[in-house]
């Protein structure tokens, strides 16, 4: 079977080195990081529904809600359903709400009306409502969901060569060969085919095959946490996507997001102060009490956005596009964590066509992974003992992140 190169350790990559595996190609995944420390690891933390966008993007929209649910069907592990809502504080949000509903309708996404004073005992933090309409968005905890698909990859047969930026990529045989920096030294491996699978980086790692850019717009997202639980569910604003309308419970945290602001280097972004307190002075029209909450840290994400709408990242298609450059290089432009999945699955099927290989599209469970991956490699590890010594304790949902952080460490060497 072929070699394959996966440039790119986020959830696109992850999931296409799964599906790669499975199929019993040789693959080899590189990222000058470790696994989900790009895009992936950066963003709010939200398993969409689609609804954020049903109205302005219904490709992305039916995108979502299929992932959602099949995401939540093996990897219920990670996932705390906590239900989402779109909150209108005022007459003009309370009439988009009918535009809101018939477009998640026609996306296939669930939803209902709920009553302002029942909702007001779920969320007492959330003020000047006017109406509520409950989707089905979900939180998923993206590193340990990370590490569990790259785990199965791992069991499958893939190597992983984290921390291994890749420096240069050339023709020579019919071969694709990469230079790799590793250990302070370069080292140099052939490949078949390749997988650009570096987000906001693509039309960087392009440039260096020499193949020029690729149709990949650059979209920084500033998230604002909050050290305390201010909300029990997703909260939405009910308008069209903008700034500061996501708050985002998350393990104890609660995460205000986002901004959209294009950029030309996705690794030279600075937030700025004035940025940080718009997004606050925004968002607490109808959560109050963060306007009295110093906020902790921020933090920002950027998108791999498709280009064809011009400038404007708000308008731009959350949905993703294959690229094949080349005699074999297919570049992964666009998506969500949320449709890493489906991604992956698409890029697997192209270069089934491209190879005739027959690939295997089967879902792994991912609520048993840790198990098995511990009962096969991690008994006489150090660092899963030492996680696992925290089951019982006061610690306990603790330790599986450390877990992650274990098998990361092992898959890194392999």
């Amino acid at each position: 079977m072929e070699k394959i190169a996966v440039v790119g350790a986020g959830i696109t990559g992850l999931f296409t080195a799964y599906y790669l595996s499975a199929s019993g190609f040789d693959v080899e995944v590189f990222d000058k990081g470790d696994i989900a420390s790009g895009t992936s690891g950066k963003f709010h933390g939200m398993l969409h529904s689609g609804a954020r966008y049903a109205v302005t993007d219904k490709v992305s929209a039916s995108e979502c809600i299929s992932e959602n649910n099949t995401i939540s069907s093996f990897a219920r592990w990670f996932i705390n359903d906590t239900g989402g809502y779109f909150v209108s504080s005022n007459r003009e949000e309370s009439d988009y709400g009918d535009t809101l509903t018939k477009a998640c309708n026609d996306a296939g996404i669930p939803n209902y009306d709920i009553d302002v004073d029942e909702f007001k005992k779920i969320e007492p933090n959330v003020k000047n409502v006017d109406r509520v309409i409950h989707v089905p968005d979900k939180v998923i905890r993206a590193y340990e969901f990370s590490a569990a698909v790259a785990a199965e990859a791992f069991m499958n047969g893939t190597k992983f060569r984290l921390y291994s930026p890749v420096a240069s990529v050339s023709e020579k045989g019919g071969k694709y060969v990469l230079g790799i920096e590793r250990n302070g030294s370069l080292h140099y491996e052939h490949f078949d085919l390749i997988v650009n699978a570096t987000g906001p980086f693509s039309g960087e790692f392009l440039k260096l095959a020499g193949y020029g850019g690729s149709p990949v717009m650059p979209s920084a997202g500033i998230m604002v946490v909050f050290s305390k639980p201010i909300v029990r569910s997703i909260i939405n604003r009910m308008r069209e996507p903008s700034d500061a309308d996501i708050m985002v419970p998350y393990d104890g945290l609660s995460i205000l997001g986002t901004s959209a602001v294009i950029v030309d280097d996705p690794e030279n972004f600075s937030i700025d102060s004035e940025d940080v307190e718009a997004m606050i002075e925004d968002m607490s029209s109808l959560i109050p009490l963060i306007r009295n909450v110093n906020y902790s840290r921020t933090y920002y994400s950027v998108r791999p956005l498709l280009e064809d709408e011009g400038d404007d990242a708000r308008k731009a298609s959350r949905s993703f596009r294959i690229i094949k450059n080349g005699e074999g290089v297919f570049t992964v432009v666009g998506g969500k964590f949320t449709t890493g999945r489906l991604i992956g699955e698409h890029v697997a099927k192209e270069i089934s066509k491209e190879t005739g290989a027959t690939i295997r599209i089967e879902n792994p469970d991912l609520n048993s992974t840790y198990e098995r991956f511990i009962e096969k490699y991690g008994r006489d590890d150090k660092y899963i003992a030492k996680a696992m010594s925290r089951i019982g304790t006061i610690d306990e949902e603790n330790a599986m992140r450390s877990v992650a952080y274990a098998i990361s460490t092992i898959i890194e060497g392999s």
